[in-house]
Parts: structure tokens; sequence; C-alpha cells
């Protein structure tokens, strides 16, 4: 059968050509659409099972979703926030896809792509923070000292840091929730020892104050880990390089500054 009149300088379709023509339309917009499936995979309808520890949520996390959703219709998260512990777990046991947290996971399933680093400070309202011009170590561990839950690393590189220092029990009050932690301090209950970038807001308004101490908080590093191995690793991947090129521009110095 023949579609092309071939005697013409320019070709021409023949009468069964121009009959062809819309089924091959349909071929060409089928092969399209299977393309544009397949070879960019972050373009799939996805719902992505999404673990973070609370002070990613405090800091990027929304605004990153907020850029990802524009960029990426075709992703849902459903967001699970929870200390890294137990987010751990959950990857562990595939109950998440991808988990930003403290890390890295020391297992061999598991793929850690460091993305951010935030610096840790002792901050307290007014009243408490101007008591001394410089605390020394003595003088933090005789107050109330407010931080993550006892079972994280922070937590627990605070209590040996300070428990030699103080006499009788040290006291300090843990929680997983640093929105409960950040308002205990503003109310003047004690020191809170936070990720400075947390408390931005809450220094730029002069409700709580970093205090300047003769020795320093280790800094905490944060991990986008996902299952290696999973079916949709290629794209959790992909969402940590998107998460390092969100970042790269709006990190400055380990403060995190929102566009």
């Amino acid at each position: 059968m023949e579609v092309f009149l071939r005697e013409v300088r320019n070709a021409q379709l023949t009468p069964a050509g121009r009959l062809l023509l819309p089924f091959a339309e349909q071929l060409m917009s089928l092969e399209q659409g299977v393309l544009d499936a397949f070879t960019d995979t972050t373009r799939i309808e996805q719902n992505i099972r999404l673990g973070s520890s609370e002070t990613i949520v405090s800091t990027w996390l929304p605004d990153f979703l907020n850029q990802l959703r524009t960029s990426q219709q075709r992703l849902s998260f459903d967001l699970r926030v929870d200390s890294t512990d137990n987010l751990r777990n959950s990857l562990i046991a595939r109950e998440i896809d991808i988990a930003f947290l403290m890390g890295p996971i020391a297992e061999v399933s598991v793929t850690n792509r460091e993305v951010c680093e935030f610096d840790m400070v002792f901050a307290a309202s007014p009243d408490i923070s101007t008591l001394h011009t410089v605390w020394d170590i003595k003088q933090i561990a005789s107050q109330k000292v407010l931080t993550f839950a006892q079972n994280t690393r922070p937590s627990r590189h605070l209590r040996e840091l300070l428990t030699p220092h103080v006499q009788g029990t040290l006291d300090l009050t843990t929680s997983s929730s640093l929105g409960a932690l950040v308002r205990l301090a503003k109310s003047g209950f004690g020191i809170c020892a936070v990720p400075k970038a947390v408390i931005a807001a809450e220094l730029a308004t002069g409700e709580l104050m970093v205090l300047s101490t003769t020795f320093q908080l280790p800094s905490i590093s944060f991990t986008a880990s996902y299952i290696s191995s999973s079916p949709i690793s290629n794209l959790m991947s992909d969402i940590a390089d998107k998460v390092a090129a969100f970042l790269a521009p709006n990190l400055t110095d380990r403060v995190y500054t929102r566009e």
C-alpha cells in the first residue's frame, strides 16, 4: 500500500496515506506518553512515605516540599515526624521510604546522603542569659537544662558532659518536642540546648539569647537515608539530590535562610 506520491518534488499523501495519518498520529502520541512516563521516573504518580526529625521540619523541610510540589506535580508525601531512633527502626522495617534524621544509619542495606549540619547552642530567656557574661561548664550544669529526648545522641553527650560538673543530680529535662523545649525556655524555665537554626525567630525577637560559653557543643549532622535495594531507590536518590541542590544556596555557615 502506497502512502506517499514519490513522483513529485514534495512528497504528498496518497488517499490511503490520508486514511492512515490519524492512526499514525495516535501511535506516535502513545509512544511519547510511554517515554514520558518511564524515562523520568520522578514523574510517575507516587506516594512517598517520608520520615523526618522535628529539627528538619522546623527549618527547611516545608520550603523544600513546596518547591518540589511545583516542579514534581505527581509526587505526594505521607509525612511522619519522629525521633531518629524511631525513624531508623521504621526505615529498616520498610515502613517509610526515606528519612531525614541524625545519621548516618550503620546498616549495609541503607544508603546515607549527608544533607546538612547544624550548630548546637545554649540559649535562654534574657533574665537567665544575663546572669553571667560568659558561662562556664559548672554554671551551665547548675541550671535546669532542656534538650532532646534522652535516647538521642545530643542528649547522651550533654549528660556525659555536664554530670561531672554538678553537685548531686543533673537537672536535665528532655523532650521529643523541640517546640515544647523552646516554649519552656522562653518562659524562663531553664536553658535549652538546641540547634541554633531552630530558634532563629526567637533570637531575632530577643525572646531567647545565645549564651556565650567557655566551651562548645558538637554540631549535629543530618542525612537523607533510604533502603538501597528498594524498588524506588532511584527516586529516593533523586530526592536526596534535589535536597542538596535546594540547600546549597540557602544554607550558609550552618544557618538556613528561608527564601
